[in-house]
This record gives structure tokens, C-alpha cells and sequence, in this order.
């Protein structure tokens, strides 16, 4: 996985609670909208790990078609 673009360089700013209890975390924008990115990058990385495990076995006994057989599958239909 690529590493962030821009690393976070500001400290962490907290609220508190009335016993002085963390409750939650203060980004900026731009650092909110970087971990966005990033966790919807990861997401999408896993998916494609699944997708390969869940097809591997397929893929290995020939189980599959090509982009062109596919093609020709759908102009067979027509």
C-alpha cells in the first residue's frame, strides 16, 4: 500500500469530557479528508484480495472465460 502523501504533522487536539476524559478527536479538513481517501483506498485493495482468493480456485482448473470468449457470448445473443 502506498504511504500517505502528506503525513500529519500537527499533534492530535482533544475534547474532554467534564472529568477531563478524551471523547473525541479534532483533524483538520484537509487531514480528515486524507484518511478518507486512504481508508477508501485500503477498502478497495481488500476487495480486489478478496475477489482474488474467492477465484483462484476457478482460475487454476480453467473455470473461466476470457474477455473475448464473453464478448462473442454476447454477440451470439444478439
Amino acid at each position: 500500500m502506498e504511504t500517505s502523501k502528506t503525513p500529519i504533522e500537527s499533534p492530535p487536539q482533544y475534547l474532554t469530557d467534564a472529568e477531563g476524559n478524551k471523547i473525541a478527536v479534532v483533524l483538520q479538513l484537509q487531514t480528515y479528508q486524507q484518511l478518507l481517501d486512504e481508508l477508501d483506498e485500503l477498502r478497495c485493495q481488500q476487495g480486489y484480495q478478496q475477489a482474488i482468493e474467492e477465484t483462484e480456485a476457478e482460475i487454476q482448473s480453467g473455470d473461466y472465460l476470457t474477455l473475448d470468449q464473453y464478448l462473442n457470448l454476447d454477440e451470439k445473443k444478439a
